[in-house]
């Protein structure tokens, strides 16, 4: 009989449980509450936060970040050098003005295929938009090819070397 009793009580207890999940759950899809809004907004109550510029100056940038050159003139200062009397006797360098190089811009340049034939090595590449075929050797635009492999080519322009990895799609 107490059994009974605890399996009645426990029963009513699951279901007033599962009942209100379920009239949550019902609540939300048809028993939605409407939200009238009737409210105008007059244009004198509404403030705009300004956003001020902020300025500030440029400097010179004495070296290239990417090729890691100087690009102003370097002063040495003068050596001391030590004789065996135990003076130092101090000779003036010369200051030597760095010239600037001049930069090199490469045209865009991408590897696209590799084929290796009776002839020799061939190579497929892309300059400036135009697909070229071109073997050990050959000048095209300026842009010497000196050595290929088949992930990679070795070119020369203007007398600065650059490597080339294949492009893979």
């Amino acid at each position: 009989m107490v059994k009974k009793k605890i399996n009645i009580i426990l029963i009513i207890i699951v279901l007033v449980l599962w009942g209100s999940v379920f009239y949550k759950t019902i609540n939300q899809y048809f028993f939605a509450k409407e939200i009238a809004v009737n409210t105008v907004y007059s244009s004198d109550k509404i403030e705009f936060n300004q956003i001020n510029k902020d300025t500030f100056a440029l400097e010179k940038v004495s070296r290239d970040p990417f090729l890691n050159k100087q690009t102003h003139e370097v002063v040495s200062y003068p050596k001391k050098y030590h004789t065996n009397n135990t003076r130092a006797v101090t000779k003036k360098a010369k200051t030597v003005a760095i010239q600037p190089r001049e930069l090199i811009v490469w045209p865009p340049i991408s590897y696209h295929g590799y084929i290796k034939d009776s002839r020799g090595e061939l190579v497929i590449i892309k300059i400036n938009q135009k697909i070229y075929r071109l073997r050990k050797d050959a000048l095209i635009q300026g842009i010497i090819l000196k050595k290929i492999s088949s992930d990679s080519l070795e070119l020369d322009f203007n007398k600065e070397r650059k490597i080339i990895k294949r492009f893979k799609i």
